[in-house]
């Protein structure tokens, strides 16, 4: 990357730590056949157990991430989205259902932001102002419709290591595949197509950290995404422990989503 950006505090380079609180949903929106009481518990274990392993580590390591939520997981588990908003954490959209946002139409995906985003704001008391894409892929619209609906920054993108401002007034800051865990640790009958179940555990941190340092040194912004349902079990919480405590040994300015579309809003990004 030839491209260099200013970061608060003279901080070398950036970082986000985006937590995808979907529950059960990412599953039900996936398949039918997930709506049964066993594959439903798959997605539980993230809001009853999972979630409070990632915020002590959160709360151990002293950084304040991004959790992206649904509407409907706002309503169904109030209280635990409540203690993460508590503990000083930023609270996202991530859809109302988890829906396929390429399936809807503009009306239907304007009426999903605007549901999500109520709900959030009712628990909360304040409006998120991000969002992920939940299910799938997007429309073209769909960019144009989040700023329609008072929506600040986007993280769905994979066009740029660098958060930017979209002509729209959007900021997207960009995310990676590769930096999030549930393409390499979740398992679900049909789910992922054709791999192998389990990725091994010393591989996948192995490429997080690996893409954490390139980061740094060529002073990109590292998004990391961990999923309490897939990475918040005692035994993989130690790649979430490991991240976080190399971040904080770097220089690196770790900040919320919100945060950093401020910082790109006012010109600092290129």
């Amino acid at each position: 990357m030839t491209e260099r950006t200013s970061w608060p505090d003279g901080r070398r380079s950036a970082a986000m730590v985006a937590v995808t609180l979907d529950a059960e949903y990412i599953w039900l929106e996936m398949d039918r056949l997930y709506d049964t009481p066993k594959h439903r518990s798959m997605g539980e274990y993230g809001p009853r157990r999972g979630v409070d392993n990632i915020l002590a580590a959160l709360e151990d390591h002293r950084v304040r991430a991004t959790f992206f939520v649904p509407g409907i997981v706002a309503e169904r588990y109030a209280p635990v989205v409540e203690r993460i908003a508590e503990a000083g954490h930023e609270i996202a959209l991530h859809g109302y259902r988890h829906e396929r946002f390429s399936r809807l139409t503009p009306g239907e995906q304007s009426r999903a932001v605007r549901q999500g985003a109520d709900a959030i704001e009712r628990l909360t008391g304040k409006r998120p102002a991000g969002f992920r894409l939940p299910e799938g892929d997007c429309t073209k619209e769909t960019l144009s419709i989040l700023r329609e609906e008072g929506l600040l920054y986007d993280n769905s993108m994979f066009d740029h290591d660098l958060p930017y401002l979209r002509p729209d007034g959007l900021v997207e800051i960009p995310m990676r595949w590769e930096l999030t865990d549930f393409p390499y640790l979740a398992w679900g009958g049909i789910f992922p197509a054709g791999g192998s179940r389990i990725a091994v555990y010393d591989d996948v941190l192995d490429n997080w950290l690996w893409e954490l340092e390139a980061s740094h040194d060529t002073g990109g912004c590292y998004v990391i995404s961990f999923t309490p349902q897939t990475v918040g079990s005692p035994g993989r919480m130690f790649m979430v422990e490991k991240v976080l405590e190399r971040l904080g040994r770097k220089n690196i300015w770790i900040a919320t989503g919100e945060e950093l579309a401020a910082h790109a809003r006012e010109g600092a990004c290129s």
